[in-house]
């Protein structure tokens, strides 16, 4: 059973992957196609694109436990003077940003 509306079928696909599996793994996958109503290409698409994304939104995300968060915030909020490389880096950035500014 397949169907054309798949979110992939509307876009050029210029693109091409190839996988290599058992006959085991590759009827599972045909079967859940068809259980989507969609294509086995679609399907596979779909799914590793859903895969992919939580993948990266699983390495972008910061996960502390409730002491790191405390620790965290305290952090953020405990008022501290800026140290003398600070300044010191302020001082050059101050600098080099005022001559990119003249310059042009």
């Amino acid at each position: 059973m397949q169907t054309q509306n798949s979110s992939t079928n509307y876009r050029e696909k210029n693109d091409r992957l190839e996988a290599r599996t058992n006959r085991e793994i590759k009827l599972l996958l045909e079967y859940a196609a068809e259980l989507e109503g969609t294509s086995l290409s679609d399907f596979l698409i779909k799914s590793a694109k859903n895969a992919a994304n939580e993948v990266i939104r699983e390495h972008q995300i910061i996960q502390l436990s409730t002491k790191e968060s405390r620790a965290f915030a305290k952090a953020l909020f405990k008022a501290s003077k800026p140290n003398t490389k600070l300044k010191s880096a302020y001082s050059g950035y101050k600098k080099q940003a005022s001559s990119d500014y003249k310059a042009k």
